[in-house]
């Protein structure tokens, strides 16, 4: 696959193409860039499959770089240094991003998870919810984004009632008594989740506490979803969720 590379910093280039040529030699390096306009041009001349991008540049930042193309026919890689409002806007968008310094297993992981997924039509969508959220930080967007190894989804938090993990993966449980299982692990939905009023009440369980109808005394306790689902509550969590429950609005 073809790739552009853009970072203006000169140190982090070199490093990233080190490490795709040494780890990820699938990957074809058609150019790299440290600057935004010097990535707008490469990627018009390149057609490149993956774009590796960083968000900070001076005179013109990633987002800019990307408003470019409306209809990308790419996908693109964030590289960005910890941000823990940054990291929260990719999860929302459900955009990928490496956290510099890069780790090695990091970006294979990465590339890999590009080989595995279909290019999709709604990316702009998919920018608007990152740009949105990286912007107004405080601001809860009203659509998130989740990954399938088909599409990417554009969904309102309050249409899932319950999330179950599947090892990898996660199946999300909406309020018309649809399903879709998206490509995260339960604790990466829960990271995203967790600031729509969702709980954890076991390993395998998040629940969206807007949708409880009930406290179920069994040995341990179940919570009763609106889908009629009876979910278990692991012992280390009855407190929390007992606390929660009173004071969720619903």
């Amino acid at each position: 696959m073809k790739a552009v590379l853009i970072d203006d910093e000169k140190n982090a280039l070199e490093i990233l193409e080190w490490q795709l040529q040494t780890y990820c030699p699938q990957v074809q390096i058609a150019s790299t860039c440290n600057t935004a306009q010097k990535g707008i041009t490469a990627i018009q001349q390149n057609q490149p499959q993956l774009v590796f991008l960083d968000i900070e540049m001076p005179l013109r930042n990633g987002f800019e770089v990307l408003q470019e193309f409306p209809n990308a026919a790419f996908e693109v890689i964030f590289t960005t240094a910890y941000n823990q409002f940054a990291l929260k806007a990719f999860r929302f968008a459900a955009f990928d991003y490496l956290l510099k310094p890069i780790d090695a297993d990091d970006l294979v992981n990465a590339v890999r998870r590009y080989e595995r997924k279909l290019l999709q039509s709604n990316f702009k969508e998919q920018l608007d919810i990152l740009m949105k959220q990286y912007n107004q930080p405080d601001i809860l967007p009203e659509k998130i984004s989740f990954a399938t190894q088909q599409a990417i989804h554009f969904l309102k938090p309050e249409t899932i009632v319950y999330c179950e993990s599947d090892s990898n993966y996660t199946t999300l449980f909406f309020t018309d008594n649809t399903k879709l299982v998206v490509s995260k692990t339960l604790k990466d939905v829960e990271e995203t989740l967790v600031h729509y009023h969702f709980l954890r009440i076991h390993h395998s369980y998040l629940i969206n506490l807007k949708e409880v109808c009930r406290y179920v005394k069994t040995e341990g306790g179940a919570i009763e979803m609106s889908n009629s689902a009876h979910l278990p509550i692991s012992r280390q969590k009855k407190d929390q969720v007992m606390q929660l429950l009173n004071r969720s609005p619903r």
